[in-house]
């Protein structure tokens, strides 16, 4: 059986004079299409070693951000050679490395529909705000699930999917 692939990667970049020293970034932006996360946009320093190629500090701080935003281990290690290959290329066609600011944006479109321990704050946030309410009278003398005091003790209440209610300002 074919299976679809578990990300797909687009690679581009963007040149300018630089005006001082040359400013290098590399732009990663996640999309998630199975699940309700907005986008991701992650900037980190674009360095480079003799050769063009990404050094180890890049790397490095490509998969960890790649792997907190729950991309596997094999596309994190794909999409790393490929970029690094990309930024290679990119460096060798510059005239000048020193006179061009250089960000290089990697586009990573993930199809993986169990990438949810990590929700999204933007998600997150606008969910609490729309659920935020006034407590009612059942719940005059129920607990808060995070601090444990009553919950008309304090002001507006939010409530989990599995019913549990808490403080709004208790998150």
């Amino acid at each position: 059986m074919n299976h679809p692939p578990p990300y797909t990667l687009v690679l581009s970049d963007k040149t300018k004079p630089a005006s001082s020293s040359p400013k290098r970034t590399l732009t990663m932006k996640i999309k998630r299409p199975n699940t309700q996360q907005t986008p991701i946009t992650i900037s980190i320093a674009l360095r480079t070693s003799s050769n063009g190629h990404l050094d180890d500090a890049t790397i490095s701080d490509m998969e960890y951000m790649l792997q907190y935003h729950e991309i596997n281990f094999d596309s994190v290690t794909e999409i790393i050679d490929e970029t690094t290959n990309y930024v290679a290329g990119v460096i060798s066609t510059l005239d000048d490395v020193t006179a061009a600011d250089l960000d290089i944006i990697v586009k990573v479109t993930d199809y993986n529909p169990q990438a949810w321990s990590r929700i999204d704050l933007d998600v997150y946030t606008i969910d609490l705000r729309s659920n935020r309410r006034e407590p009612n009278s059942s719940e005059e003398n129920d607990i808060c699930a995070i601090c444990h005091h009553e919950l008309s003790a304090y002001g507006d209440l939010n409530t989990l999917l599995c019913n549990h209610s808490y403080h709004h300002q208790c998150i």
